[in-house]
């Protein structure tokens, strides 16, 4: 019988707490304290909730490898809103009127931050910030399905390329891409009229595109 050392044992009991401790972060309750459906949610019925997170259980066992640390805050908004439209197409709703109670939901939530990202954007810095933190929060926020180039450009733009996106991967497995869009209308609404910045793009995943070529450019 192998032997095992004092610090393969540890290594052992310190990944199994990582995987316990990440089992009750992906508890579908918190998912939806912390998406941008907690207010829509906070109206449905009792049993309408419960019916809704028993359909995030499966759908987090289904789709069990995206569900990793980085990935945490995209699983959150992804798999509640999948939950929600199907939970709202199986209670007589058509799938487009479903897709659209959702995705309103979602945008009347991040109206008010709107104004907050202009604020932001209304310094001759934005584009220089974006630059230097937005490479770093992707590599503590973008797990496994992601894959995502950030090009060479001059100082006064910034620019990412995401060539494979989980919500379409997700949302394709049950048949409907064309619900990444809605999430692809959420970077419209937060940088479409920038005061410092323009915010430009030829294609998007969600809309029938190959890649996602986003670039801001300082006005």
């Amino acid at each position: 019988m192998p032997a095992f050392s004092d610090r393969m044992i540890a290594v052992a009991q310190t990944n199994c707490k990582r995987g316990a401790d990440l089992n009750r972060k992906y508890d579908p309750e918190k998912m939806i304290s912390k998406s941008r459906f907690r207010d829509y949610y906070a109206a449905w019925e009792s049993n309408d909730k419960l019916h809704l997170i028993s359909r995030m259980s499966q759908l987090l066992k289904e789709n069990s490898e995206y569900a990793g640390n980085k990935n945490y805050e995209h699983m959150c908004n992804l798999i509640t809103a999948l939950a929600m439209e199907q939970v709202l197409e199986e209670s007589g709703k058509s799938r487009r009127e479903a897709q659209e109670t959702v995705a309103n939901a979602m945008y009347d939530f991040l109206k008010p931050m709107v104004p907050k990202m202009q604020k932001l954007a209304s310094h001759g810095w934005f584009v220089r910030a974006l630059k230097i933190t937005m490479p770093l929060k992707f590599g503590k926020t973008l797990g496994h399905g992601w894959e995502i180039d950030f090009p060479k450009c001059p100082g006064d733009t910034y620019s990412m390329i995401t060539r494979r996106c989980i919500y379409r991967d997700i949302f394709s497995r049950y048949g409907m891409p064309e619900f990444t869009a809605v999430f692809c209308q959420v970077d419209d609404m937060m940088y479409s009229a920038l005061p410092r910045a323009e915010f430009l793009y030829t294609q998007q995943i969600g809309r029938g595109g190959t890649m996602c070529d986003y670039t801001f450019r300082k006005r």
